[in-house]
């Protein structure tokens, strides 16, 4: 039985010319414990499947179950991580967790603490607990924002371009963060990230999903990552497997070239 599953999804929005619709016809069955990243150029919806799973957007055909409910709004079984971070400024490094942790969990105040101290430790910001947003650098901040959305433990974390805005070596960083905390809740955690960068998408996921350009996207294919983890990114893009799903996405993406000819340009 699929942990989180899309059926028929179909989100459009009324514009003063008729409807724009913006995805149709998806279907995407998700397993507790996978990670999956949907890929595709700007506009094609994937940033609107994404907030149909957070129930920030309410379909207008087909559903979105998780644990076979209906989504019909946020909870706390949905934990977010945006690009732009969505800390509160006048806030602390802890108290920005504790406030999420306070939102939704039905314990004391002292397991509070507990729970924010145990998650700031596990991304290395203990030390900085008291320190405010503006006082960290952007890779710290997005550490801050992956400890809130774990430290709620929720079902499912949503990436949308979580490392977009990072560096390479921050990005790289922050990535093995991402495993990191996965791999101590036993894989339990679904994942489901947005991403532009395919060689991303390659290292984290188990599946990706590669949706058409919009107006009214479906899915066009799904690429199976058959990599064994333990990944180390030196190694597995001298994998044939690697190099061959890295191709097939280079291809999905942009018709216009050959397999060879966008292998060339992606090396160069």
């Amino acid at each position: 039985m699929s942990y989180l599953e899309i059926k028929n999804l179909e989100i459009s929005f009324p514009t003063p010319k008729g409807k724009y619709i913006a995805v149709r016809d998806i279907n995407l069955s998700i397993q507790k414990g996978e990670i999956i990243s949907i890929i595709g150029h700007s506009g094609c919806g994937k940033s609107t499947i994404m907030n149909a799973i957070g129930g920030m957007l309410t379909p207008t055909g087909g559903s979105v179950e998780l644990a076979n409910q209906k989504i019909k709004g946020p909870g706390p079984d949905r934990g977010i991580v945006f690009q732009n971070y969505s800390l509160l400024p006048w806030l602390t490094v802890e108290e920005n967790i504790f406030q999420a942790v306070d939102s939704v969990m039905s314990v004391s105040k002292k397991e509070k603490h507990e729970i924010v101290i145990q998650n700031l430790k596990m991304v290395n910001l203990f030390e900085h607990k008291d320190k405010l947003p503006g006082q960290l650098s952007g890779g710290m901040k997005q550490r801050v924002a992956i400890a809130r959305a774990f430290a709620i433990n929720p079902g499912v974390l949503l990436l949308d371009e979580p490392f977009g805005a990072l560096d390479a070596l921050t990005k790289g960083s922050m990535q093995l963060e991402v495993l990191k905390l996965w791999n101590l809740n036993n894989r339990e955690k679904t994942i489901v990230m947005i991403t532009h960068d395919i060689e991303e998408a390659l290292f984290l996921s188990d599946r990706i999903i590669v949706l058409n350009n919009g107006p009214a996207s479906t899915i066009r294919e799904i690429v199976e990552v058959h990599l064994p983890r333990p990944r180390n990114k030196i190694e597995i893009v001298k994998m044939p497997e690697y190099i061959a799903l890295r191709d097939r996405l280079l291809h999905l993406l942009t018709d216009k070239f050959s397999i060879e000819d966008m292998g060339m340009k992606y090396q160069n």
